[in-house]
């Protein structure tokens, strides 16, 4: 059975794809905010606008935050200011990277990155566990391209949140990302 949005009428496997795409570029920005120019404060929340030039990347990754506002709030070692920690707590243990938040209609879009001391598995295990416990269901499929990806839907497909894990060594950095519904964040 396929699972379509009833916001977009997209099955969810292209949903999937978008939203990995919008992760990725998520991923991108902290990134290059992290490689600029030090400022001695490492924990400053800065303001990012996303492009949403036509291109063939970009254009799935404007489809994807076209319900959102043109710029995300982000921090770098903090969670920003408003995030959703009652759907996307961190991990016991777990070191925030950097964090993003674009409040939208009707939905917004949340990210986190962190680093754990922990196999992938328990990383994927412990978030599988959170989000089904919230009325999430996973989703078939447990890898994108060799990384550990795991994806969870609810509010009939208009909630989604993923989970994917790139282990170093002992170290594991994990990316949540979820677009959810105003509800979630209260």
């Amino acid at each position: 059975m396929t699972l379509v949005s009833p916001l977009t009428g997209r099955t969810l496997p292209l949903m999937r794809r978008r939203l990995a795409v919008a992760m990725a570029t998520a991923a991108v920005i902290f990134l290059t905010a992290c490689s600029g120019a030090s400022t001695g404060d490492s924990s400053a929340t800065s303001s990012a606008t996303v492009a949403t030039t036509p291109s063939p990347t970009a254009s799935a990754t404007a489809d994807a935050v076209s319900t959102a506002a043109a710029s995300a709030e982000t921090a770098v070692k903090e969670l920003v200011a408003g995030f959703p920690t009652t759907v996307m707590p961190l991990m016991k243990g777990a070191q925030i990277q950097a964090s993003s938040l674009q409040h939208g209609q009707p939905v917004s879009l949340a990210s986190l990155t962190a680093t754990v001391t922990a196999p992938s598995a328990d990383v994927v295990s412990n978030y599988t566990k959170v989000f089904t416990d919230q009325g999430f269901k996973a989703q078939p499929g447990d890898s994108v391209d060799g990384v550990p990806l795991k994806t969870f839907v609810r509010a009939e497909g208009q909630e989604i949140v993923t989970v994917s894990v790139v282990q170093t060594g002992a170290t594991a950095t994990f990316t949540l990302g979820a677009t959810l519904l105003p509800a979630s964040f209260k």
